[in-house]
């Protein structure tokens, strides 16, 4: 692609104009079918998608992700059904075995560029160098993850565990037992360093647009916490961005992340 580009005359970047550019600038989410189960196996489906009513399909995240699913084992692999549609990217995969599982959805340190074309900015994926003779507005790199997860049966570890990944959140308790009664302790790591200062922002299902129900930030442990009253799919956002030194491919970078979670309801008391 980026050779591609690089010989491009302008007729032809005009013609990808559909691409409408790093998906990134909108929220996105990645909502499994369900988060809990009983029984020895199960289908599970769910809808990758962007939009600013809270969970309903509104922009197709298109062909840059790649789909994930990490088992109880702690082994990934490729989502091995899925439907790239106009509103949402649909996955389906069997679950066999009893334990968590984690679903990803990632656009992993993908080139964007923003370039001028007839008067009008466009972006394009590939570098500065792959639109040499055109009017470079910016450029930046991107690593945008969707994160959910679904437990069968009962909870295991391996799937909530720290990746490594640019940007990560974990969880003091497991998704599986989070509830409305409990406080929700969060830690926010950068290729597995603690971030301090970092903004984590809480979305319920009423909200819309980019106004969060909630937010916290983080000491410089990485940790905070949110209390949340109702039950209830929710959804935590963060994200972190900087520059590169001057002759780099592009700019600076962009991380973005959102993960699915699901509340149970508090435990009844009894006097």
């Amino acid at each position: 692609m980026r050779n591609h580009l690089r010989h491009a005359t302008a007729a032809a970047i005009v013609g990808l104009a559909c691409i409408a550019g790093p998906t990134g600038a909108h929220q996105q989410w990645l909502a499994p079918s369900f988060s809990f189960q009983s029984g020895e196996g199960a289908w599970l489906t769910f809808d990758h998608t962007f939009g600013d009513q809270r969970f309903r399909p509104s922009s197709g995240p298109g062909s840059y992700y790649s789909w994930w699913i990490v088992g109880p084992d702690g082994l990934k692999s490729n989502v091995p059904h899925l439907f790239l549609g106009k509103t949402r990217t649909v996955g389906e995969v069997e679950l066999t075995e009893p334990g968590t599982y984690r679903l990803e959805a990632v656009e992993d340190n993908m080139a964007w560029t923003r370039i001028k074309v007839g008067g009008e900015e466009k972006w394009q994926p590939g570098t500065r160098a792959d639109f040499e003779g055109f009017e470079v507005v910016s450029s930046r790199t991107y690593f945008i993850k969707a994160v959910a997860y679904v437990t069968l049966e009962k909870a295991s570890p391996a799937a909530v565990a720290a990746t490594g990944d640019p940007l990560e959140i974990l969880f003091d308790d497991h998704p599986a037992e989070l509830s409305a009664d409990r406080m929700l302790r969060v830690r926010v790591l950068g290729s597995g360093k603690p971030l301090a200062d970092q903004e984590v922002q809480l979305f319920s299902e009423a909200t819309e647009g980019h106004d969060a129900s909630g937010s916290c930030s983080t000491d410089e442990d990485g940790r905070c916490e949110l209390s949340i009253a109702e039950p209830g799919r929710f959804l935590l956002q963060t994200s972190t961005e900087g520059s590169y030194p001057d002759g780099s491919p592009t700019d600076g970078f962009s991380h973005r992340l959102t993960v699915m979670i699901e509340l149970k309801a508090a435990a009844a008391t009894t006097e």
